[in-house]
């Protein structure tokens, strides 16, 4: 029987040992668990957002590069074919003949003509463009046209404050 006692009580030793390795363990994973969330909540925040703005302000500055806006073109009526009439004019008065993707009034209606947003096949066109758009203030019909660039609503905020608007 002592024996047998004997044998229960180092057991006993044996799972009480086991019992606090477990539970030293389960401490350590507990706060390492804690500090890993404290950094993840403070890094995290702070360097993957700004990546992801960068990202995002990349993206849409790429989307634009072959953009460009058109203000002061005179709207006649909703006809697409007549925009593209006048667009084609234009082009002629730069010595241009851009493949044009896609164009059409940006806004709402109303008593000013609204800006014309057309997009072009390559960045090398809209370049070329934007080069000779000073040529436009020469001619009659096109004296009051301004071409720039599309522009993000931040880079039209940076180039307002540079411009000291």
């Amino acid at each position: 029987v002592s024996a047998q006692e004997e044998l229960l009580k180092i057991q006993r030793q044996l799972l009480d040992k086991r019992e606090e390795e477990i539970t030293a363990v389960q401490s350590t994973a507990q706060q390492e668990m804690k500090s890993f969330a404290a950094i993840l909540e403070k890094g995290c925040a702070s360097a993957l957002a700004p990546k992801k703005i960068q990202t995002a302000i990349a993206a849409a500055s790429e989307d634009r590069g072959c953009n460009i806006i058109i203000h002061g073109l005179e709207e006649l009526n909703d006809k697409s074919d007549e925009l593209e009439t006048q667009l084609k004019c234009l082009f002629a008065e730069l010595d241009e003949a851009p493949k044009v993707i896609s164009m059409g009034r940006m806004g709402k209606r109303s008593q000013t003509a609204r800006p014309v947003k057309v997009v072009l096949r390559n960045r090398d066109t809209q370049t070329a463009i934007l080069r000779k758009k000073s040529c436009l203030k020469g001619t009659e019909k096109f004296s009051k046209v301004f071409i720039s660039p599309d522009r993000t609503l931040e880079e039209r905020n940076e180039r307002k404050k540079a411009c000291g608007g």
